[in-house]
């Protein structure tokens, strides 16, 4: 048996040879032959396309690349393809009513990619009311269990326009763990778009979403397809979770609108995912670095966060860290005005915080520089912008500032002291 087929291994390496470039990716993936073609104008990623702001029609241009023909399927009910030219086939299609990506829908989503998607298939996505022009097409550069790239044009992010051809990545995990939010690095690129379906379940009258996957016919006689659910890069873990433990998660810097913290260096991580809730307001977002120190910045002032941490080394993903809970400082106050209506007492009135607070601090005493003969008067309702404060010393002048405040996992951070004012009580 092992001679037969060695007699047709040989047989096969005398037609390639003798036929040349009809059997080029015989025994290559789709995924080379698009890298190769991402290096012809019109075609590389980060430029303008050959067809712009047509993902259609860019992905048809691909596709003669590709397979030698046009994509010229014709397209119905938003993400379904009526394959008017016999060139292709529906590997599959899936549809879902919601309109927010919950844990099961994303399960189910990356279940559908894994199964039924080799890298060279087109990909189709859209509303699934028809009433909603939502759509859009992208060819599958590489798929499997971790993670799916995708090549595709007419969609703007930070970094591109829609003029532009560009290739993203969508990180299984990280879709699990933020469906809504795209990911971006520390330094500002896509890390993880994850929230590519999202963007078209959220609009008005959706009706959810429905995607299908289309597959070249004569695909087998051109390229090996590395199907995700059988060939699966990276299957087993390269590192096991207990050797990706993020411990000593510590706030180093407390800012308005920047948070600075540390953690223990991870010897097996090659980068850690930061993920951040805001208390207060019951947002969330992250962020991907590779140093076990870093900041989140452009926060709201006072409000409270919890920050998380997990490491990652190839496709393995440590737990979370032990979260922390921290604050930002809140901004600082301003005085609107202190004065005395005589009887002994002073009335503050000061102005309500941009951002949040907890409450307010206001001292007034009679030093300057408030080491002696100081009252403090902690108001612990951040709605109240005002404070009388009786029996002080007549004909003696006093000095006033107050402070806005934060309260968190029992304990407090402070603004910085307004200017200071002085009255003299009557």
């Amino acid at each position: 048996m092992k001679k037969v087929i060695s007699i047709l291994l040989s047989v096969i390496i005398v037609a390639s040879s003798v036929f040349g470039a009809s059997f080029a990716y015989a025994n290559g993936t789709a995924t080379d032959k698009l890298e190769e073609i991402q290096n012809m104008p019109g075609f590389v990623p980060g430029e303008n396309s050959i067809i712009q702001r047509n993902c259609y029609g860019f992905v048809s241009e691909v596709c003669k690349k590709l397979y030698g023909v046009p994509y010229a399927e014709g397209l119905y009910n938003n993400y379904q393809v009526k394959h008017n030219s016999g060139n292709f086939t529906t590997s599959d299609t899936f549809t879902s009513k919601k309109t927010i990506p919950d844990a099961e829908f994303v399960e189910d989503v990356i279940n559908f990619f894994v199964t039924n998607a080799v890298a060279g298939d087109i990909v189709h996505y859209g509303a699934l009311n028809n009433a909603s022009r939502k759509t859009h097409t992208v060819v599958i550069q590489y798929i499997d269990s971790t993670m799916m790239k995708i090549y595709h044009s007419n969609y703007s992010t930070s970094e591109y326009n829609s003029n532009m051809c560009h290739i993203d990545t969508i990180y299984w995990q990280s879709m699990k763990e933020y469906p809504t939010r795209s990911i971006y690095s520390d330094d500002d690129t896509l890390y993880s778009l994850n929230a590519i379906f999202y963007s078209t379940m959220k609009v008005s009258n959706s009706g959810g979403i429905g995607i299908s996957i289309s597959h070249f016919k004569n695909y087998d006689s051109l390229y090996t397809a590395i199907v995700p659910d059988v060939d699966m890069p990276g299957e087993e873990p390269d590192v096991s979770a207990d050797k990706l433990e993020v411990t000593g998660l510590t706030v180093t810097g407390q800012a308005c609108s920047k948070i600075d913290f540390e953690w223990d260096d991870v010897s097996e991580a090659t980068k850690y995912f930061v993920a951040v809730d805001n208390q207060t307001k019951g947002t969330s977002f992250s962020k991907t670095v590779t140093d076990s120190e870093t900041n989140i910045a452009g926060l709201d002032p006072g409000n409270v966060y919890e920050i998380k941490v997990c490491a990652y080394s190839g496709n393995s993903k440590g737990d979370y860290s032990t979260p922390v809970i921290t604050a930002s400082k809140p901004k600082k106050e301003a005085v609107r005005s202190a004065y005395s209506s005589g009887s002994r007492k002073i009335v503050t009135k000061w102005k309500k915080l941009s951002g949040s607070c907890t409450g307010y601090q206001l001292q007034l005493s009679t030093s300057k520089n408030f080491k002696s003969g100081t009252i403090t008067k902690n108001i612990n309702n951040k709605n109240k912008l005002s404070y009388t404060r009786k029996n002080l010393k007549k004909g003696s002048n006093y000095y006033i500032r107050v402070r806005g405040y934060t309260s968190y996992d029992g304990q407090k951070i402070y603004g910085t002291w307004s200017t200071v004012k002085t009255v003299r009580c009557l």
